[in-house]
């Protein structure tokens, strides 16, 4: 499965529906979102369009779903205003009026997102969740970026965190961050870096991973996608809460809380120090208890397991090295 990984060009994507919007037409962040293939996405429409990305694209026609204008590229919103109503279209108070007139939505597309969500979909049903093995090697990945290119660390430690050895890779990362498709950014990066670390010798019995596993809206976090494309067995240690429910208010250091999605407990929440918490969740060929039992031994140690702080350490040096 790992030769059919793909990252399609969501960026080109992205580029060419903002060029189909014609002349005297607008559309908004959701509609653009929504030819993309995910609706859910339009706050990186937004963002990506205040980028220099989008340096020479007709940004000014894309605006929020009030007909408010949004702030594009290399303009001011007075500006906007001003080239929107130079090609025909109505704006009162920085604000297209009826926005229904000038209303774009006729967009030609593959939707890209669409189809890596069931792609996702498809990952999710291959999970299998199952306890870990005795764990006496276990690896961690991190990944930092320079321009375009990803760059990942290996790191192979013992289970009490000691650490043995490491490697880096190199990969390009043309999928820019969208929430929820952290994947297709990261994957390329970590693949290249197990398979390194295979071929120095270096293979635990399981992959820690800075990310979800199937704590995820669709079940397939980047360490369940790097799990079953390269069927072994992973964990997703993640610094921020994606999604499901949980109280964390007033735990203490080392206790743990069920993270809820839909009616399962697809992870937990773990605090490991006074303002951070984490949330451990199975990638691939673990299962909860066993997850939160490597991580809580790593854990002991410091607010964050070392062999991942140590590979986002060689992941950033190398990155800017």
């Amino acid at each position: 499965m790992a030769a059919d990984f793909r990252v399609p060009d969501l960026v080109g994507a992205l580029r060419d529906l903002v060029l189909q919007i014609p002349r005297g037409q607008v559309s908004t962040y959701r509609a653009v979102a929504e030819a993309l293939g995910d609706p859910e996405v339009a706050g990186f429409v937004g963002h990506w369009l205040l980028s220099p990305e989008a340096e020479g694209l007709p940004v000014h026609r894309v605006v929020h779903a009030s007909g408010a204008l949004g702030r594009a590229w290399g303009k001011t919103p007075e500006q906007a205003a001003q080239a929107l109503v130079s090609e025909g279209v109505r704006v009162v108070g920085l604000k297209v009026e009826p926005l229904a007139r000038f209303f774009f939505w006729a967009f030609t597309s593959e939707r890209p997102l669409a189809q890596l969500r069931a792609e996702q979909e498809a990952i999710a049903r291959q999970v299998k969740l199952a306890p870990l093995p005795a764990v006496e090697l276990l690896g961690a990945v991190d990944v930092a970026y320079r321009g375009e290119e990803a760059v990942a660390a290996f790191v192979l430690a013992r289970a009490n965190g000691e650490e043995l050895d490491y490697v880096t890779a190199r990969a390009p990362a043309r999928f820019p961050y969208v929430s929820t498709y952290l994947a297709y950014r990261e994957l390329p990066a970590y693949l290249a870096a197990v398979r390194a670390a295979d071929r120095a010798g270096l293979r635990p019995e399981v992959i820690l991973v800075d990310g979800n596993g199937v704590l995820h809206p669709r079940g397939a976090g980047v360490a369940s996608h790097l799990g079953v494309v390269l069927d072994r067995a992973t964990v997703g240690v993640a610094k921020g809460h994606l999604c499901g429910r949980v109280n964390t208010v007033g735990m203490t250091i080392g206790e743990w809380r069920p993270v809820v999605l839909g009616e399962d407990t697809a992870g937990a929440a773990l605090r490991t120090d006074r303002n951070v918490t984490l949330f451990i969740s199975p990638g691939h060929k673990a299962d909860l208890g066993t997850s939160l039992a490597v991580v809580g031994e790593l854990t002991a140690q410091g607010a964050f397991p070392p062999p991942l702080a140590l590979a986002h350490d060689l992941a950033r040096e190398a990155a800017q090295g």
